[in-house]
């Protein structure tokens, strides 16, 4: 488990900053501090459970595949870099897709991943206090991107990590002298003043400073390889609503659109066509142990028409594989975005809505059981979005695109005295 977790990019930590203190029956319990690591990643634990220990293979192949793929798009990236001149405008994204291999309709994800940056037409000008003498989780910094790979790092920075600096060690001679600014962790908490790279970030801002890289490429799309050795067709399945999942998000019985919300109003459910439980209790989160159920691998999840859908510390960690599978999702209309841009997801085109504090899953159950045809349908558009989504090469090819339009379009220096990277954003003049 340990050599599966070393390789898997996950973070450890919550975000939060609560303190130690008594659980009051529906108040808030303990979450793990910020700089607290537990034996296993909590993300993990729910992979593991999908996959079984020997479908963890898969998972892994397909990390090794990533690595492999980046490094041969980084090789055009060296092109890119050493035609870049002083005072020359950056490069059109796409000259950039076209020199890599990126095909149009993938180029215009290049655009989305990209947020703000995407539409610059002079390079923007950084000067940072000083660069990175370590790598950090939860904290946004700057460093040259060979630096990245050769700082030391805490534990949940160096999984982040991984899969590009497994890239780079292959291509050293394509990421030249890029500079970068990173934040790596589920913290999307403070504006980023320039852009920066973040493997999430808030719908509300993907028009901002957040450029989306695809990390965790394993963890996120490994189990999607096995979705069809393990689904059935919709016709077999059950009519059931099923959950299972970690403690991690807001440990806070009150909060919407929680885990813990979820559980405390359906663990017991009088609805025997809803079975939601937590099958392990993480990051402190001591109050969850009243909602523990048995784990249940793909297979026996796909059993079942309707997914529950629940944000975690980010965004929902099943959801990828649940829209290719031949189930249909029930899931909050998303607030979170990563590689798989959920700002395209329509409710009740890819997906079924549900409110915030869960109060209407029977009724969106019986919706579907009486409308059977079109839950079918909603869950076949789901899977015809996630086609849009190449083969590990071609992502890995859209992922060169990005790092290659963001080094193109940035100008990172250190000796800034009061320059802020996030947070209340004076651009000093910049």
């Amino acid at each position: 488990m340990k050599a599966v977790a070393a390789l898997l990019c996950v973070s450890l930590e919550r975000g939060m900053t609560l303190t130690t203190r008594e659980v009051a029956e529906d108040g808030v319990s303990v979450n793990a501090s910020p700089d607290e690591s537990e034996e296993h990643d909590p993300e993990d634990i729910e992979v593991l459970q999908w996959m079984g220990t020997d479908g963890m293979a898969i998972v892994e192949k397909e990390i090794a595949a990533g690595h492999a793929a980046l490094s041969s798009s980084l090789q055009a990236m060296g092109e890119l870099f050493g035609a870049r001149k002083s005072g020359v405008k950056p490069m059109p994204v796409s000259t950039i897709c076209e020199t890599i291999g990126v095909d149009t309709h993938a180029c215009g994800r290049v655009e989305e991943y990209l947020g703000r940056l995407a539409n610059v037409t002079d390079r923007v000008s950084v000067k940072v206090p000083k660069f990175a003498r370590s790598v950090p989780c939860d904290v946004l910094f700057a460093t040259s991107l060979s630096d990245l790979c050769k700082l030391p790092a805490s534990v949940p920075a160096q999984v982040y990590r991984a899969d590009i600096c497994k890239a780079f060690a292959s291509a050293p001679q394509a990421i030249g002298e890029g500079h970068a600014l990173f934040k790596f962790g589920d913290r999307r908490d403070a504006s980023a003043c320039y852009p920066t790279f973040y493997k999430t970030r808030l719908l509300k801002k993907r028009d901002d400073n957040y450029v989306l890289l695809d990390l965790n490429h394993g963890r996120h799309w490994g189990p999607m390889k096995k979705v069809a050795d393990a689904d059935i067709p919709w016709a077999s399945k059950n009519a059931t609503l099923v959950w299972r999942g970690v403690s991690t998000g807001k440990c806070d019985t009150g909060a919407k659109n929680s885990r813990m919300m979820l559980c405390k109003k359906w663990y017991n459910s009088t609805d025997s066509r809803i079975d939601v439980g937590m099958t392990d209790v993480v990051q402190n989160c001591h109050l969850a142990r009243r909602y523990k159920k048995h784990g249940m691998s793909m297979k026996s999840l796909l059993t079942s028409k309707y997914h529950l859908l629940v944000n975690g510390n980010d965004k929902p960690s099943g959801l990828n594989w649940v829209l290719l599978s031949n189930s249909v999702p029930f899931m909050v209309e998303p607030d979170i975005e990563s590689w798989l841009l959920e700002a395209s997801l329509k409710p009740w085109e890819h997906y079924i809505p549900i409110k915030p504090d869960f109060s209407d899953l029977s009724t969106k159950v019986d919706w579907a059981v009486q409308n059977d045809a079109e839950a079918e349908r909603i869950s076949k558009a789901g899977q015809e979005y996630v086609q849009q989504f190449g083969t590990t090469a071609e992502e890995m090819a859209v992922q060169a695109a990005v790092l290659a339009a963001y080094i193109d379009r940035m100008d990172i220096a250190d000796g800034g005295v009061s320059v802020k990277l996030e947070g209340t954003c004076q651009l000093d003049g910049q």
